[in-house]
């Protein structure tokens, strides 16, 4: 397995676990022992089960690896497919959930996965802070809720590295990006203030959508991402208006599990996306 290829199944295998790790976290109906069987949740358990495996075995093919992380990783991703059968014991979600945080804080040393410059750390970690926010328009719990804004601190930390490592169009995208996250997370805590609260969040949301837009319109521009790193950010435009178009549906009732799928479309578009860049700063820089 060459160093592109052992990248981009690094970024699968990281992905599809903290994918896993969402969908495995728990809310307050499961607490409470109430059914909360969700159609777009099984669809992205069912994906990140697939993904890590696949991703998983590739590596196990391609030369031997720590036996710590692979019983962590492949037993994490054996009790994901094992609570897709109903009537599992909750506890069972828990020691999946702690065997696939360990195995992700454990896979780049594992592995043997070395960066070759801040930028592509940068990117690689945005690229798990947008999967940590974009997935809570598909859980919709209290949980994916508390990761959606750990996701949007994490989006910023790692714009901080990515900004490093491109040339001016690129660093202008990547501070247009910058406002977005400072919008979306001041939009969060406006969001718990009851009445006024929920309008000014609205605005600043649709704000920082527009700023965000044009940031990706930036990096489409940037030399220092390569051919590859550009298309990636043209995928992340498709991704930002598929994921309006769930917003909008969304306002109508009984539309969560539409919502949910179109969301998990667009979290696909995201990992491509962010995996193009992170390929073409690799490539460039």
């Amino acid at each position: 397995m060459d160093e592109k290829v052992r990248k981009q199944k690094f970024l699968q295998l990281q992905f599809c676990m903290l994918l896993l790790v969402c969908t495995l976290l728990p809310d307050l109906g499961s607490l409470l022992g109430l059914p909360d069987f969700s159609v777009s949740v099984f669809c992205s358990q069912l994906v990140g089960v697939i993904g890590a495996g696949w991703a998983l075995y590739a590596f196990y093919k391609s030369g031997p690896m720590p036996v710590p992380f692979l019983c962590l990783a492949g037993g994490g991703i054996v009790i994901g497919l094992l609570s897709l059968i109903p009537d599992m014991p909750a506890w069972l979600d828990y020691v999946g959930l702690i065997a696939l945080l360990v195995a992700l804080f454990m896979s780049a040393g594992a592995l043997g996965i070395r960066w070759k410059n801040s930028g592509s750390q940068g990117a690689y970690l945005v690229l798990m802070a947008l999967l940590l926010h974009v997935y809570d328009s598909i859980g919709d719990s209290t949980m994916t809720g508390i990761a959606a804004l750990i996701g949007l601190v994490l989006f910023f930390v790692g714009l901080g590295k990515l900004k490093q490592s491109v040339d001016q169009k690129g660093a202008q995208g990547v501070s247009r990006l910058k406002i977005a996250v400072i919008l979306g997370i001041v939009a969060v805590v406006f969001g718990w203030i009851p009445l006024l609260g929920g309008i000014v969040a609205g605005i600043l949301l649709i704000i920082g959508f527009i700023i965000e837009f044009l940031g990706y319109g930036s990096m489409m521009q940037s030399a220092s991402l390569g051919t590859e790193g550009q298309a990636g950010a043209g995928k992340l435009r498709i991704s930002m208006i598929i994921l309006l178009i769930a917003a909008i549906i969304d306002l109508f009732p009984l539309t969560g599990m539409v919502v949910g799928l179109i969301s998990l479309a667009a979290l696909w578009l995201v990992f491509k996306g962010w995996s193009m860049i992170l390929v073409g700063l690799e490539r460039y820089n």
